[in-house]
């Protein structure tokens, strides 16, 4: 192979992209699930309108190039709600505010111990519809976050239930390794967000090591610990030691120069430089140059796996600007591998 095509090559696998949540529902999808509310279809024709929005989000993610494909998520009314109906011991609980977003949640309530008796992920994801040739990302909700946001009337406290939780994480991940999944994210927001300002305890950080232990024991598979909603430059040192093989930063919410005194040289990361919290569209030479900043100063010695995507979950989003943004991140890769080959 020509040194400069290898050269390349090398690049573009490592700099990727993708996203990191669930996608906002197609405009079509959204008055399907109206009409049907007011019993005007009937549930085939509301299954026909989810199949036909899912085709529409993985084109749109195939078409952005996108290193690792979701299906979108679009039948996750949360991120919580398919374990809260399928586990054994948990019931839908009351409803809640989505951390400091205008959506909400329904709490998990714990009131046994929790028991996986059926495949979760795999059964709420249309499998059938993702794309053969291209690898494909699963997402969950990461064991703490999990143990934080849910009604706990069963375990003696918040760490027993992350630790039952994370071997629930564990059999999911294997059964998703046998299904054809290449890439695992455990979606951790409530591990940076910190609204009065108390940072999670160092001890508390050791028992969350420990819960991904756990949950990625014999994992051959890529994985990411994805945050958002808070500044990850709270939870260093530590977050270097955790045993993923990605760290996912929300970029608007994290103090970047404290980032920087950081190596990150035994660990990929995520970059969430696209605002999915924001309908604005961003100037792609401003995410690249924040980009490369932060690269040069977290890889001290050669660049290491990065990706470029969301801050968190584009759902926020209608459709149209979502679909947007994904060009957005296209293209700023695209400049970053260029650039990076050329260099």
């Amino acid at each position: 192979m020509h040194t400069s095509l290898k050269t390349a090559k090398l690049v573009a696998e490592m700099i990727g992209c993708f996203v990191t949540g669930i996608l906002p529902r197609p405009k079509e999808l959204i008055e399907a699930t109206r009409v049907y509310e007011r019993n005007r279809i009937n549930q085939k024709a509301l299954e026909e309108a989810f199949l036909e929005g899912t085709k529409k989000v993985i084109e749109a993610q195939t078409k952005a190039k996108l290193s690792y494909i979701t299906d979108g998520m679009l039948k996750w009314q949360d991120l919580l709600r398919p374990f809260t109906k399928n586990l054994e011991g948990l019931r839908v609980g009351a409803l809640a505010r989505w951390f400091n977003n205008n959506t909400f949640y329904r709490r998990p309530l714990v009131f046994g111990a929790l028991r996986r008796t059926r495949s979760i992920v795999a059964e709420t994801t249309y499998i059938g519809l993702l794309p053969k040739n291209l690898p494909w990302k699963a997402i969950m909700p990461a064991p703490y976050t999990f143990a934080r946001l849910s009604e706990n009337k069963f375990y003696k406290n918040e760490r027993e239930l992350m630790f039952a939780y994370a071997e629930i994480i564990r059999e999911e991940i294997e059964n998703l390794a046998e299904v054809g999944f290449k890439y695992v994210q455990l979606s951790d927001p409530a591990l940076v967000y910190t609204p009065f300002k108390e940072n999670v305890p160092k001890d508390t950080l050791s028992d969350i090591k420990e819960s991904l232990k756990i949950a990625f024991k014999n994992v051959k598979l890529r994985t990411c610990l994805q945050t958002f909603f808070g500044d990850f430059s709270k939870i260093l040192p530590e977050a270097l030691d955790f045993p993923v093989s990605d760290l996912g930063i929300d970029l608007y919410e994290t103090n970047l120069e404290e980032l920087k005194e950081y190596s990150f040289d035994n660990k990929g990361v995520a970059l969430g430089v696209v605002d999915a919290r924001s309908s604005l569209l961003e100037n792609e030479r401003e995410l690249l140059n924040v980009s490369k900043s932060l690269i040069e100063a977290i890889y001290p010695s050669k660049i290491g796996d990065v990706f470029i995507c969301p801050n968190c979950d584009l759902e926020f989003l209608p459709w149209e600007r979502a679909e947007q943004k994904l060009r957005v991140i296209e293209r700023v890769v695209e400049i970053l591998r260029s650039e990076e080959a050329s260099s």
